[in-house]
């Protein structure tokens, strides 16, 4: 029989320091449980001999019943304060995870999540799991503690009372379970909405000019109204099961607590027990009962927070390459590729070649040879297959970070910010001067273009350079990269989308600004001339022509 899969929330409860701070949550559950217990036998001590022997104690009893009663209030604050601080770290930790897996990951494997996925998991870390580890957790081991201690004094006290909660608590902790399972699945679908409403909303904001253009606002007006009506609907259904496991649990330690009061006052009343002790016992029964309720509430907190670690769960689990220790060089590399391919999991044509410092290469093929993916491996964004050294190191030899500072990478489309063309061209190199930023755009070709813009090299661009042509987004992302200082440089497909004549400029461009660095071309056209062919051809051998 296969056995179900594990938790996700196994993943949260493993963030560090959770044992140590629920430490101090439970050393805080000991006091106030422990000054509880003592004030209580007090009170029932104070009040039985009142009535039965009208004896009244001084001011010293209900100064030790009240600093008692102090320190069952210190306590519950305390626990309230471990749990804040709990949840504060762990937000923090598994937000810096998440970045930091982000950055691993690179741009490749975030490009195969849906945008809206990632930034709903953000943004919903603090809210869900929050009270996931500010209240649930805390609760869970204050309401283990509840049961031992209070059972264990309840027995001492009145072992027949202890006999009903021994019986009763259990039959509560069994309808938690119960409305758990349908708890279950109401959150997951309504996470699931949520995602689907956060994914289409943002896609409708990016794309509205075109949608505006072409007359399908009114189209998708319609699906955004759907996907709220059906995260609408989701909700209620969570808040609809909250309710009536509120319900439940209130009613189960109503009815336990009303059968207990019942049984003491008929065996109270038969004189088969004491007054002292059993009051004691019937004042602690809300003290067992208590936790067990909010435990239940709480466990909503733990359900909500499920979605969401399931999915974070999944993106920390995604490969990304190795990473090494060694400094990349700052000179232009010797690269040698031996049967080397982007491990993605489906089969790609492997390259062998030899590309001395300076070497111009251009990698052509069709779609699915893996030029691509291959330039990615190379930049450390993936996992690769076969052998990849630079200066005689294996590239996993090598610390990502540094190598990638190394690298510069120019994709078809060049990501331009809604800024100023200085900072565009900043964007990698924050500290780069006036004349640096001159030459670079001089050694592509492009300050006769920045000079006639309007507000000239302080022009807006717009949200992904509406400013500028095709040809002159691609000389700007090239003077991006040389400005880098990168002695490799990785061109994917750059002058795809450009005509015969803009191609050629930006080519030449391109040998005249990166001479003495290597740079790769991945492409679908014809080798530039003097450039290095290599034909990646699908069930063969590269093909390597000068």
């Amino acid at each position: 029989m296969a056995s179900s899969p594990p938790s996700p929330l196994r993943l949260l409860s493993a963030a560090p320091a959770v044992r140590r701070r629920l430490g101090f949550s439970a050393g805080f559950s000991l006091l106030g449980l422990g000054a509880t217990v003592a004030a209580f036998l007090l009170i029932a001590r104070v009040v039985a001999e009142a009535l039965l022997e009208g004896t009244l104690h001084g001011a010293g009893t209900l100064v030790c019943i009240g600093a008692l009663l102090v320190l069952r209030a210190l306590g519950r604050a305390g626990r309230e304060w471990a749990g804040q601080q709990l949840a504060a770290h762990s937000v923090r930790y598994w937000r810096e995870r998440l970045t930091r897996q982000a950055l691993a990951l690179g741009p490749v494997a975030v490009a195969q999540r849906r945008g809206a996925d990632l930034a709903a998991l953000d943004a919903e870390l603090a809210p869900r799991l929050t009270p996931y580890y500010a209240r649930y957790l805390p609760g869970a081991v204050h309401a283990a503690l509840a049961f031992v201690l209070v059972l264990a004094a309840t027995f001492w006290l009145d072992p027949a009372t202890a006999g009903l909660l021994l019986l009763t608590g259990p039959l509560t902790v069994l309808f938690l379970a119960l409305v758990g399972l349908a708890t279950r699945a109401a959150t997951q679908s309504q996470w699931t909405a949520h995602t689907r409403l956060s994914a289409r909303l943002l896609t409708l904001t990016r794309n509205l000019p075109t949608l505006h253009a072409f007359g399908a606002v009114a189209t998708y007006r319609g699906v955004l109204g759907q996907s709220a009506a059906q995260h609408r609907e989701t909700t209620l259904k969570v808040l609809k099961v909250a309710f009536l496991s509120g319900f439940v649990m209130d009613f189960a330690a109503t009815l336990s607590t009303a059968l207990i009061a019942v049984w003491i006052g008929v065996r109270l009343f038969g004189g088969e027990a004491t007054l002292a002790p059993t009051l004691a016992a019937l004042m602690l029964v809300p003290e067992f009962f208590g936790p067990l309720r909010q435990l239940g509430a709480d466990r909503h907190a733990a359900l909500d927070a499920e979605p969401l670690a399931e999915q974070l769960a999944e993106t920390l689990a995604v490969q990304v390459a190795p990473s090494g220790v060694v400094e990349a060089g700052p000179r232009v590399p010797h690269l040698l590729f031996a049967e080397a391919r982007a491990d993605v999991g489906t089969e790609t044509v492997p390259l062998s070649l030899e590309l001395p410092p300076g070497s111009l290469a251009a990698l052509r093929g069709p779609s699915g040879s893996g030029k691509t993916t291959l330039l990615h491996a190379v930049r450390k964004h993936m996992p690769h297959a076969g052998n990849i050294r630079v200066d005689g190191l294996e590239l996993d030899q090598l610390d990502a970070a540094g190598w990638q500072a190394r690298v510069a990478f120019v994709p078809q489309h060049p990501r331009l910010i809604a800024a100023s063309v200085t900072e565009n061209l900043r964007l990698w190199r924050p500290e780069a001067t006036t004349a640096e930023l001159r030459a670079a755009a001089a050694a592509v070709g492009l300050i006769p273009v920045l000079d006639a813009l309007p507000q000239g090299w302080q022009t807006p661009l717009g949200e992904g350079g509406v400013q500028l042509s095709g040809g002159e987004t691609a000389r700007l992302a090239l003077a991006r990269a040389l400005l880098s200082g990168a002695g490799l440089v990785l061109l994917d497909e750059v002058t795809a989308h450009l005509d015969s004549e803009s191609e050629s400029g930006v080519m030449r461009a391109v040998e005249q600004a990166f001479r003495g660095r290597t740079v790769i071309l991945a492409t679908h056209r014809a080798a530039p001339q003097g450039w290095l062919d290599v034909c990646l051809t699908p069930a063969q051998e590269p093909e390597v022509a000068a």
